[in-house]
């Protein structure tokens, strides 16, 4: 489907919940429902979810407008590409509903950008593909510049170095070493890096994460430590594949999922995408749930309790892909993700202003003035920058 026909299906689809079609937008929804019957069924769960029903006999704008079961039913039949039409589209019709409802919308390049706020912003840019990789040996390389190279081990190993990752496949035994040789790689804040590992699973750091692994794979289990999120998809092999995190396992064999575990979290959050995953205390496998995809697994480490639930993926792993997308968060919540990739500090002047909600999406690889000029046009949140902090205050 042309990007101009997901535009206007989204529209036909937003007005339709809402009851403003016209006689003839109400016969090109009809021709585009007959046109395949995974659209007509699409149709029909969206709008047989309670909340919807519900929605539509109270006619209240705190109800969850349409635009969101919109968004959830069809994101989790994996398609993201209608989806992000139906946000853009879908905001001119409901940001009414959303602004009277206490849940605010956004979504890139909404609204034009304020000269002002730009300015101020100046300062606060988003993330690049940035990383210090440590060496068994102690060494540390620092990975900041484009271009293709080569790292050595000590043992001889040779890791190649591309545009935005390194690659250890292709190594053959160099040595027999006493015992195998590990590698730590360190995102910073404001910085993302990829890995493809001996075996050829691919690793997607996120900003602030940490992660230790063996520079080959041998014959037995394959471990490797995590701080931090990373997405992961890994190649199955035969032998289990454990990330171990917060004193957490996980584990699979061959399989793509996302865990998020920084360290100031009380919980490791895994999601899987594809495959199985297992999750449980680190040594304890046996005892660990199994999920299947679109299912998370949320272990708080506190007690050791998991919860297992279903959920849209791409909630928890479109950063991967150069987008965030939040769905029903509080102010402080989305902040949070943000600041780890725009390095920026914030502050709150009014707790409560940390209690708003927001759903939407925005360019991971876009200003941050995007959401900033939002939240002020919500008329709820004052916002001020200085430098690389941000301030935000009850409007009064």
């Amino acid at each position: 489907m042309h990007d101009y026909l997901y535009k206007k299906i989204a529209g036909l689809i937003a007005k339709e919940m809402l009851g403003g079609l016209s006689s003839e937008e109400k016969e090109e929804l009809t021709t585009w429902l007959n046109d395949d019957k995974s659209n007509r069924k699409l149709m029909e769960e969206i709008k047989r979810t309670g909340k919807f029903k519900s929605w539509v006999h109270s006619h209240e704008a705190d109800q969850n407008p349409s635009w969101q079961f919109i968004y959830a039913t069809i994101q989790q039949k994996g398609r993201r590409a209608i989806i992000q039409k139906i946000f853009r589209v879908a905001a001119s019709i409901l940001i009414p509903l959303l602004i009277g409802s206490g849940v605010y919308f956004f979504v890139s390049r909404q609204i034009p950008e304020q000269t002002e706020t730009h300015q101020q912003v100046a300062e606060i840019n988003p993330g690049s593909s940035k990383a210090i990789l440590q060496l068994d040996d102690g060494r540390s390389v620092i990975l900041d510049t484009p271009g293709e190279t080569e790292i050595r081990e000590k043992d001889g190993t040779v890791i190649h170095k591309a545009e935005r990752n390194l690659d250890y496949t292709g190594q053959k035994n160099v040595s027999e070493a006493v015992r195998p040789l590990f590698n730590t790689i360190r995102i910073p804040r404001g910085a993302e890096y990829d890995l493809v590992l001996s075996d050829g699973t691919r690793v997607f750091l996120n900003a602030m994460s940490e992660f230790r692994y063996p520079v080959q794979f041998g014959e037995g289990t394959r471990e490797v430590e995590l701080i931090g999120e990373a997405y992961f998809e890994v190649t199955r092999s035969g032998s289990p594949f454990i990330v171990k995190t917060g004193g957490v396992d996980v584990e699979v064999v061959g399989t793509t999922f996302n865990v998020n575990a920084y360290e100031n979290m009380d919980k490791v959050i895994t999601t899987l995408v594809e495959g199985k995953v297992k999750v449980g205390a680190s040594g304890k496998s046996s005892e660990g749930r199994l999920i299947e995809p679109e299912e998370q697994a949320i272990f708080t480490l506190e007690d050791g309790i998991i919860e297992v639930e279903k959920v849209n993926v791409a909630l928890f792993t479109s950063w991967k892909d150069g987008e965030f997308i939040f769905y029903n968060m509080r102010l402080e919540d989305i902040m949070t993700t943000l600041t780890r990739w725009y390095s920026a500090d914030v502050f709150y002047m009014n707790p409560s202003v940390k209690d708003l909600y927001f759903s939407g999406s925005l360019d991971r690889y876009g200003n941050i003035t995007q959401i900033l000029d939002i939240i002020k046009a919500t008329n709820k949140v004052e916002v001020e920058v200085n430098g690389t902090a941000i301030v935000f205050r009850e409007k009064i």
